[in-house]
């Protein structure tokens, strides 16, 4: 395996625990999780928030979600550093092999390449658009799409150190550059718009912060497919909290404030309206490359659990998970991304819960004695579908931290009363077996 990877220097290690000597800095990591949360929809959210509600409430909204999606993304990430594997194999002992490949591989599949067609979309779009405003080149939208779905799709395919010398590169760019964006367009636009109240208040508080947490559904549960590169639970927690919290926030106070002063959350089009149509191209271009990668690149991942594909065969994984994400981003999907953003996070987030539950309660959060059924775990299927109902039935109280909470007690209850024997499966077994 490693002299396959000397030779091609595309990353095999998928379902195998990732050796000590290949996990990187914390740095390294976090680097790639600020270029995830650096691109045009996570200004889309602040855009969102600050057109349904005041400036201030928008901002604390967005802030306090995200500061709650770090909890979430700590526990699920850890988990991937002290095992060496992604979210497809730490789910295995909520709701074993089977239950994972069936309904978690195939979830956090079917999310990821939803995203690498709104991300495609948006990218696509803009392009075109640019080009034809500023240069008055006319390149079809649909014909941008694949054009730069493959170029993402390429630093996928070769993996973590792709995606790494990426991100060390593109993303303190980006934060200069989309700083220097906001501070233009206050300058164009003035800033007297900041301070004028919505017409009509459409979003409560809470419900901006569960929309901020609905947004990072997938990144919470697919944590582990970057954290296992990381080597201690220490190195998880700083890549993930100043990795993810302070350019979320950033995004999201962006986002807010270019919605308020020029009707428009998309930086790249200011950068048009002040004259700088090049910059802005860059920007967009950066943005959206950062955070593709991470999208097909999970969607490989959890493609070869799915499939049941040996480990070296993610790259070809992840080539079609990026095929079926360009595919859906020529038939729209972006149209519908709210609706997409809530229906994540009611599917995911009561998974999040029971992984959460099994490691960190039943297991006590030890990797030794970590351990999963080769069949379905009903316990966790049960308490996921008692979760998910709750997210949808209850309206009164905060559905989603409800159904979280709720899924994790069922859980711990039906594993704690019921299961006779405990589960003999281990990570390394599988692993090997995926080699």
């Amino acid at each position: 395996m490693s002299d396959k990877k000397k030779n091609t220097g595309v990353e095999t290690t998928t379902l195998t625990p990732v050796p000590m000597e290949q996990r990187k800095s914390w740095l390294d990591v976090a680097f790639i999780q600020a270029g995830i949360m650096i691109c045009v929809p996570s200004l889309l959210l602040g855009g969102m928030l600050a057109g349904a509600m005041d400036l201030i409430p928008a901002i604390i909204s967005g802030a306090v979600g995200y500061g709650i999606v770090i909890i979430l993304f700590c526990l699920m990430g850890i988990m991937g550093s002290d095992l060496g594997v992604p979210t497809c194999m730490t789910s295995l002992g909520g709701f074993g092999r089977l239950g994972t490949r069936f309904l978690i591989s195939t979830v956090i599949f079917a999310s990821m390449i939803g995203w690498f067609a709104v991300q495609n979309t948006v990218c696509g779009e803009a392009f075109s658009h640019l080009l034809q405003e500023s240069f008055g080149v006319t390149i079809p939208s649909s014909v941008s799409t694949i054009i730069w779905g493959i170029i993402m799709l390429v630093t996928a395919v070769y993996g973590i150190n792709a995606m790494d010398k990426l991100n060390m590169i593109a993303v303190p760019c980006l934060f200069v550059m989309t700083i220097v964006g906001t501070i233009l367009a206050l300058r164009t636009y003035g800033t007297a718009n900041l301070s004028v109240p919505v017409k009509e208040v459409t979003m409560s508080f809470a419900d901006g912060v569960i929309l901020t947490i609905n947004f990072m559904a997938a990144g919470v549960l697919a944590a582990s497919d970057i954290t296992r590169y990381q080597r201690t639970r220490k190195d998880t927690i700083l890549s993930s909290s100043l990795g993810v919290w302070p350019a979320g926030v950033l995004m999201v106070v962006l986002g807010a404030i270019m919605t308020k002063v020029a009707n428009q959350y998309d930086i790249t089009q200011v950068f048009v309206d002040v004259g700088l149509p090049i910059l802005g191209m860059l920007v967009l271009i950066a943005a959206t490359w950062t955070t593709n990668t991470s999208n097909a690149y999970s969607g490989g991942i959890n493609a070869v659990m799915v499939l049941n594909l040996s480990d070296n065969k993610r790259s070809w994984a992840t080539m079609i998970s990026g095929a079926l994400g360009t595919v859906l981003a020529l038939m729209g999907l972006a149209n519908s991304f709210e609706a997409f953003l809530n229906i994540l996070g009611e599917i995911m987030l009561p998974m999040v819960g029971i992984i959460i539950a099994d490691y960190w309660i039943i297991y006590k959060g030890d990797p030794k004695k970590f351990r999963f059924t080769e069949g379905f775990n009903w316990f966790g299927i049960i308490s996921w579908a008692a979760g998910y109902a709750i997210i949808k039935l209850v309206n009164v109280g905060v559905p989603f931290a409800q159904g979280i909470i709720a899924a994790m007690i069922i859980y711990v209850i039906l594993t704690k009363l019921l299961r006779k024997e405990e589960p003999t499966g281990r990570v390394e077994e599988i692993a090997r077996k995926a080699s």
